[in-house]
């Protein structure tokens, strides 16, 4: 948990300029970029790319430098309104050495990406207080499904008082169940569960005491999942949370899908804290944009995340 006041970055205007960054892999498919580009133009928004946005070092977007260059520049460029990053993949926890985080404080702006830019969310939180926002990157932005939602929660981020992220009976939590009933309050806290496990025992990662942990993951089988919330455990992080979100954790397999959720309600369940799966969290289009950092309220009784903004 960062010691610095939170900062709330602004909502992006009409005509916004969106900077455009590679902090981990490149794109899967050669000629992407300038589609994604094309995609953002069409919504009405202005893109600025990377210097290094097309480098490639094997499977890192650009060498470490070169891709912290380009997110240190775009957050002090004052023609930049709001940052994307172009996809997860892996690369992010090695640039975070290399950021700027007293000129990030000094240039507050959104910044969206999930899955490998999980390490991104809890560094920049940690190191400069600016909340940042865990949702679709750049090469899954704005496509079919999530366009409306994408741009409302962009140019529309909510005032003061915060507001509902998902509730059990909306159109985002039907698939919400309750491990565990109860309500806690606490610092919104997690993204991809395997990047996140990366920064345990580094001075990026966070202080989980009380915090509303969410997690998310893809691909990995259940013993792995099963690993995974082992090595929290023995960390000590479980016996400090207190609530727990569970997103999607997908998989092509059907009966790995069916294992990988047993192993969540077990896990959940043994914590005794509150705790809901189903989120609408994940590697999937209308998945949800989640402040990283803020205070919330998880009740896990009526299935519903809200949460607050700091004053100021």
């Amino acid at each position: 948990m960062s010691a610095l006041p939170l900062l709330y970055p602004s909502p992006l205007r009409e005509g916004a300029t969106l900077g455009l960054a590679a902090p981990a892999s490149p794109p899967l498919e050669p000629g992407k970029i300038p589609q994604i580009i094309e995609r953002l133009r069409a919504q009405g928004f202005q893109v600025k790319a990377g210097k290094y946005l097309e480098k490639r070092d094997g499977y890192l977007a650009g060498t470490d430098q070169e891709r912290a260059d380009d997110l240190n520049a775009l957050f002090a460029d004052p023609e930049v309104d709001g940052i994307l990053a172009l996809r997860g993949g892996y690369g992010s926890c090695r640039i975070l050495p290399l950021l700027d985080y007293a000129a990030i404080r000094k240039n507050p702006k959104p910044f969206l990406g999930y899955s490998d830019n999980t390490a991104l969310h809890h560094a920049i939180l940690k190191e400069s207080g600016l909340v940042t926002f865990h949702g679709p990157n750049a090469s899954e932005a704005f496509l079919s499904g999530n366009e409306e939602k994408l741009r409302s929660s962009l140019m529309h981020l909510p005032g003061p008082s915060g507001g509902s992220l998902f509730s059990r009976g909306d159109s985002q939590g039907e698939t919400l169940r309750t491990v565990t009933p109860g309500r806690v309050r606490g610092r919104l806290l997690g993204g991809n569960m395997t990047c996140l496990l990366r920064l345990i025992g580094t001075p990026y990662a966070p202080d989980f005491s009380g915090a509303i942990l969410f997690l998310e993951d893809i691909g990995e089988k259940a013993y792995r999942v099963d690993g995974m919330f082992t090595h929290l455990r023995l960390a000590g992080v479980l016996d400090q949370i207190g609530g727990l979100v569970l997103g999607r954790f997908n998989h092509d397999d059907e009966m790995e899908r069916w294992r990988i959720d047993g192993c969540l309600q077990r896990e959940a369940g043994r914590l005794r804290v509150p705790a809901i799966s189903g989120a609408p969290i994940g590697h999937f289009q209308e998945q949800i944009i989640v402040p990283h950092g803020v205070e919330a309220e998880l009740d896990a009784t009526e299935g519903r995340l809200t949460f607050f903004l700091p004053p100021g």
